[in-house]
C-alpha cells in the first residue's frame, strides 16, 4: 500500500508518466524505497480504477504514444488523510547485504573483507550520487520553496545513512582484522 502512497506524493507535485516516476524512484529515493517499473505501472492502473489518479495519452509523431497521469481531488484527499491521520509503524529493515553479513563466519576472512569493501564501495557511490544531486537541486542549501523540503529531508537522509553504512563497512573490517590477529598475531593485515 505504500507504494500507492508514493507515487500519490509525487504526483502531488506534478504529473508525470510511468517513466517519469520509476525515473524519480530511482534519483530521488534510491535509499528508502525501490519499486519496479512493472510495480509502478500495476499501481497506476488500480489507481487509475479507484478515481485516485487520471492519465492522459499523449501522441508523439515518431514514438508511441504515453499516458500521463495526474492525481485527482480524491487522490489528495486519501494522500492527506494518511498523511495526517494514520500513524507510522515502527521501521523495518529488510536488507538482503545484511543477510549476507549475518553468514560472513562461513567463509575466510579474505572473502568476508572483500565482500565488506564492496558494499563500502556501494554506499560511497550512494553517497556521491545523492550528495551531487542535493547539490545540483538545492543551490542554497535549504530550499526556499516549501514544496521542495520533502526532497530536501529524503535527500539529507540518504547522505547521511550512505555515511553511517560507509562508517559501518569500516568497523566491521576492522573488527575482522582484529579477531584475525587474535587467532594468529604473525598475520599481516
Amino acid at each position: 500500500m505504500s507504494l500507492r502512497y508514493a507515487l500519490m506524493g509525487l504526483l502531488a507535485k506534478e504529473p508525470a508518466t510511468g517513466y517519469d516516476l520509476h525515473h524519480q524512484f530511482k534519483e530521488t529515493m534510491i535509499y528508502y524505497w525501490h519499486a519496479h517499473h512493472s510495480q509502478i505501472y500495476r499501481e497506476l492502473g488500480k489507481m487509475e480504477i479507484d478515481q485516485l489518479v487520471h492519465s492522459e495519452i499523449i501522441t508523439q509523431p515518431n514514438h508511441p504514444n504515453k499516458k500521463r497521469y495526474s492525481l485527482t481531488n480524491e487522490g489528495l484527499k486519501q494522500l492527506l488523510h494518511w498523511l495526517l491521520d494514520e500513524s507510522s509503524p515502527p521501521p523495518s529493515i529488510k536488507d538482503e547485504f545484511l543477510l549476507r553479513a549475518k553468514i560472513l563466519h562461513l567463509i575466510p576472512f579474505e572473502q568476508a573483507i572483500q565482500i565488506l569493501r564492496e558494499e563500502h564501495m556501494v554506499s560511497q557511490y550512494t553517497y556521491e550520487m545523492t550528495h551531487a544531486w542535493q547539490q545540483e537541486k538545492f543551490t542554497e542549501h535549504i530550499p526556499s520553496d516549501h514544496r521542495e523540503i520533502g526532497d530536501y529531508f529524503t535527500s539529507e537522509y540518504g547522505i547521511r545513512y550512505a555515511k553511517m553504512r560507509m562508517g559501518w563497512c569500516e568497523w566491521a573490517i576492522n573488527c575482522l582484522h582484529h579477531i584475525q590477529s587474535q587467532r594468529d598475531p604473525n598475520i599481516d593485515k
